[in-house]
């Protein structure tokens, strides 16, 4: 689990948001939650945004490291040589079959999702065109 942001420490957004986009510097201005942490982050756009997951912010002093790590990480995938998560990370999330037992389910963050609400969550995809 990465370690815990705190109150007005510098970030960077990781991916894009709705209306704020990858790279962005910003404050961190709290945490809500005790298992289940989410951010309130004022961007020097001028932008807040609530409920940002730890993995889309970066420490500022982390950020070069960060684009390196996930640079080198799309070159493997796209090698097919095994490479690190961006986050650095030693796991990454399984895809939907990967880790499945003989039932079909899937282990994902020590959490079983049953076989049939995969199953029900696929279907939905495709019935949207997703």
């Amino acid at each position: 689990m990465p370690e815990l942001l705190d109150r007005r420490e510098r970030v960077i957004l990781a991916e894009d948001l709705a209306g704020v986009a990858e790279g962005t510097p910003g404050e961190v201005m709290l945490h809500t939650g005790m298992r289940w942490v989410r951010y309130w982050v004022r961007f020097d756009s001028g932008a807040e945004r609530g409920s940002i997951h730890r993995d889309k912010l970066v420490r500022e002093d982390e950020w070069e490291s960060f684009v390196a790590r996930r640079a080198a990480a799309e070159a493997a995938a796209e090698t097919g040589e095994p490479g690190g998560s961006p986050s650095g990370d030693a796991e990454e999330l399984p895809a939907a079959d990967a880790g499945a037992d003989a039932g079909g389910d899937v282990v994902v963050n020590e959490a079983t999702v049953p076989a049939h609400l995969l199953s029900r969550s696929a279907s939905a995809r495709e019935r949207l065109g997703g």
